[in-house]
């Protein structure tokens, strides 16, 4: 076998794949101008690659501004599919830094990046972790089930914290500052019902404060019109009638 080099790929490898004579200085020119660290999550204590931002089977080029430097295991968070990576992709910080480019800002599994009780997508920006989430209880469906961490939108997180002892500051954690008065204000930005979907440690119910809230997001009537494909499905069912209605008036 051929030497195995900081990307985890011998020669032999490296020549079926295409990589020519010029990968190792086009990946070490990748190391260098990032300054020999994880764009991802800054760590510069582990193996380096270089990952391409455009796949090179997408037709993506072996070319410096095609490139990223990743340690291994936030590679892996990028290859999700890729089970070489399966070894070490829990080592990755579940958070990507902050000023992390867009190509490889992400979650640390694609499930992360939507809020656990509404059940909205999220930039990981707008997203925080409930750590040490308790064990559900005996009068859920899934008693015992043990969380390693929920993702939660900035305003559920600030629902929970005002309606669960459980959940409190020290044990959340982001990439951006938090602080219990923030969260606070944004809790009513939190949907009055949880998602049906909801880990059961945040199903938590939010009091309505208008007549819409209690009428609509707090009744089934909620699945008719919170829901996109439902909205859009109402929406050309009422517009097939309207035409129809007209047609038959001419």
């Amino acid at each position: 076998m051929g030497r195995r080099d900081e990307d985890g790929i011998d020669d032999a490898r490296a020549d079926s794949r295409g990589y020519g004579d010029g990968w190792d200085e086009l990946r070490r020119a990748t190391l260098r101008r990032d300054g020999y660290a994880c764009t991802r999550c800054g760590a510069d204590d582990r193996t380096l690659q270089a990952h391409h931002v455009v796949p090179r089977g997408a037709g993506g080029p072996d070319e410096l501004e095609n490139l990223l430097t990743l340690c291994r295991p936030c590679h892996g968070v990028i290859h999700q599919s890729n089970r070489s990576f399966d070894d070490v992709r829990d080592e990755a910080p579940l958070f990507p830094n902050r000023e992390a480019p867009e190509a490889v800002a992400r979650m640390r599994t694609p499930d992360d990046q939507w809020c656990s009780r509404c059940g909205h997508e999220f930039e990981p920006s707008d997203l925080v972790a409930w750590n040490d989430v308790p064990p559900a209880t005996e009068s859920t469906s899934v008693a015992d089930t043990e969380y390693d961490h929920l993702t939660l939108c900035e305003p559920c997180a600030g629902l929970l914290l005002e309606c669960l002892p459980a959940c409190h500051l020290d044990s959340l954690s982001s990439n951006h500052g938090l602080s219990t008065a923030a969260l606070a204000d944004r809790r009513q930005e939190a949907p009055v019902r949880s998602s049906v979907f909801a880990s059961p440690p945040v199903s938590v119910r939010r009091e309505p404060r208008s007549v819409r809230e209690r009428v609509i997001d707090d009744t089934p009537i909620r699945f008719l019109t919170n829901h996109r494909g439902i909205r859009l499905a109402t929406g050309t069912v009422a517009l097939y009638l309207a035409v129809m209605i007209v047609l038959t008036a001419i």
